[in-house]
């Protein structure tokens, strides 16, 4: 059973997404569930938007078939399918009918908050671990408090990348492909747990069904239903990684792009004084977009260096200072090439 899980399974989640998802844009294009042009828009015409509809139902009803056939550990991934369950069905309100942003990040804190609970034995491992390394912190209780607010600001960051960048077509899509694949290879060839690889697997599965769609020019955008779930989960492997390892530098590398620009461009937003929470189109890749170049040619070179990262991620073991180093600057040398205008 766990060969046709690992090799046949996902071409059956591949193959449904693909046919699901054409029968979505029918219909969502009957019921006019649509992603109108803005001003800060990438598109020019009406875009049906939800796609995580689809996909994130498929996700999980797989996460929950692998925890059956006992390839993924009942906890945490149990508590991890019903709170991306809960996301998905809040992020699919507010696809559809609005939710203020305080309300949504009251949610996904709340829903981080109990996922850690779900591993709060491993949390104070991880606590007890940091502080055998930080010999003049003598305070374990205000160290353990210290610690998992950490994590949870870095859980919600990486939430909240996916739902920033799902700006351009075939950005997201690619990028959990990208991502998904880096995990695979990190679980086959270094000390990251097999199971991750598991869920790389369904991301991928899922997120090329879904590629073959959103790939340029789009014919569906992913919408908040599908970010907002799949950056919980992706920052949950990433966090969880953390705590097993005390280090998730491999994974991060994997999404340093999305890391770097959803990063600089919030710092510079704030240094202007404008609403961070307000939807914008300031992005590297948007800027690049407006000064003329298609979606496709932003999209190549984005994909080439994230393909890039996925080699230095399995580098990273044993070059750790000169792999971050080098993963850092081919992303900053991606950002100024997004920056810079055409003549």
């Amino acid at each position: 059973m766990s060969i046709l899980l690992l090799f046949f399974y996902p071409i059956l989640i591949l193959a449904i997404t693909i046919i699901s998802l054409k029968f979505l844009i029918e219909f969502l294009k009957q019921k006019k569930i649509l992603d109108t042009p803005k001003e800060r828009s990438n598109h020019s015409n009406p875009m049906p938007k939800g796609a995580g509809f689809i996909l994130i139902p498929i996700i999980i009803v797989s996460i929950f078939i692998y925890i059956y056939f006992d390839l993924l550990d009942f906890q945490p991934w149990i508590s991890i399918c019903f709170l991306t369950l809960v996301l998905f069905l809040t992020s699919s309100y507010d696809d559809l009918y609005k939710l203020p942003s305080s309300v949504r990040l009251g949610i996904q804190a709340i829903c981080v908050i109990i996922a850690l609970y779900s591993v709060d034995n491993e949390v104070l491992e991880f606590a007890r671990n940091v502080e055998t390394n930080i010999s003049f912190f003598s305070n374990f209780a205000v160290l353990l408090i210290l610690l998992k607010m950490f994590l949870i600001l870095i859980w919600l960051w990486i939430l909240n990348l996916f739902n920033f960048m799902d700006g351009m077509d075939g950005l997201t899509s690619s990028q959990v492909c990208t991502f998904s694949i880096g995990m695979i290879f990190l679980s086959v060839y270094t000390n990251l747990p097999i199971q991750f690889s598991y869920i790389g697997v369904i991301l991928l599965a899922s997120f090329i069904g879904f590629f073959y769609w959103n790939k340029p020019p789009a014919k569906i955008f992913l919408g908040d239903s599908g970010s907002i779930p799949t950056g919980f989960l992706i920052g949950g492997v990433v966090t969880f990684s953390l705590i097993e390892f005390q280090d998730f530098m491999p994974l991060v590398i994997l999404i340093l792009f999305h890391f770097f620009d959803s990063s600089l461009t919030l710092l510079i937003r704030l240094v202007k004084r404008k609403n961070i929470f307000e939807a914008h189109s300031e992005h590297f890749y948007q800027l690049k977009i407006r000064n003329g170049y298609t979606h496709s040619d932003v999209l190549r070179r984005i994909n080439l260096v994230n393909f890039i990262l996925i080699f230095f991620s399995l580098l990273y073991d044993k070059h750790s200072t000169l792999i971050v180093i080098s993963s850092i600057l081919m992303v900053v040398g991606l950002l100024f090439w997004l920056k810079i205008k055409r003549h």
